[in-house]
């Protein structure tokens, strides 16, 4: 009964202590444009476009978009961005939903966004640029490190990310910048404790566009990574 009542003290201790966290990840600027300067993006208009995902991930799709604009938000870019939710209310009031929804199904074949759609686009919404999200991975395992009388005690869960973006100029229809990153969390804890998958997205794209903007404003907003967790 002793070694019991120790047993379950040190568990509710533990439970107590909450979530301990690992978080790794590597971004790689992928491709910027000889004739694009940041610069350049000061009072443009800047649509974010819903992401393409890889097979059997669909149901994230309108996540990972909107993660990417609450990343975009909290900095303090001189360029207007435009939420998944406005581009596609724009989209189909000025009835372009169809020619999108075509351009999209392209694009996960060629990886390239139709000129004429992209002209519509800055002709008819005044859309300077559109940033088109992606997601390739993302994939939790959980492994339990020890049991207790048949209780599950200790368990790691394991979360793996790949994202990526790249940002189209609308009258070129050209990429002017690309950029990607792999993110891996692993968090120990004697609850089922699932961290929120905006979080995690939101955290590897916040770091994705860390060279997005070289000449951050000191006075931008952002959360700090550890604080997000």
């Amino acid at each position: 009964m002793v070694v019991v009542g120790l047993a379950m003290s040190s568990l509710l201790l533990a439970s107590c202590i909450g979530v301990f966290k690992q978080w790794g990840d590597e971004t790689s600027l992928a491709w910027k444009a000889q004739t694009f300067e940041f610069q350049s993006l000061e009072g443009k208009r800047v649509a974010v476009l819903n992401a393409l995902v890889g097979m059997t991930l669909e149901g994230y799709r309108h996540q990972v978009s909107q993660s990417l604009f609450q990343a975009l938000s909290k900095k303090n870019y001189p360029f207007q961005v435009i939420s998944p939710q406005a581009t596609k209310n724009e989209l189909n009031r000025e009835g372009l939903a169809r020619e999108v929804s075509a351009m999209a199904l392209d694009y996960s074949q060629s990886g390239i966004l139709n000129l004429d759609v992209l002209h519509n686009m800055a002709r008819t919404l005044e859309w300077d640029y559109v940033i088109q999200p992606s997601m390739a991975e993302f994939r939790q395992a959980l492994d339990t490190r020890l049991r207790f009388f048949g209780l599950r005690v200790f368990q790691t869960r394991i979360t793996n990310l790949r994202l990526s973006l790249q940002l189209w100029d609308t009258r070129s229809g050209e990429i002017v910048w690309e950029s990607s990153g792999e993110g891996t969390m692993a968090g120990e804890d004697v609850r089922d404790v699932l961290i929120p998958f905006g979080d995690i997205t939101q955290r590897l794209w916040s770091n994705i566009l860390t060279d997005f903007w070289p000449r951050e404003s000191e006075n931008e907003v952002d959360t700090d990574p550890e604080e997000a967790f």
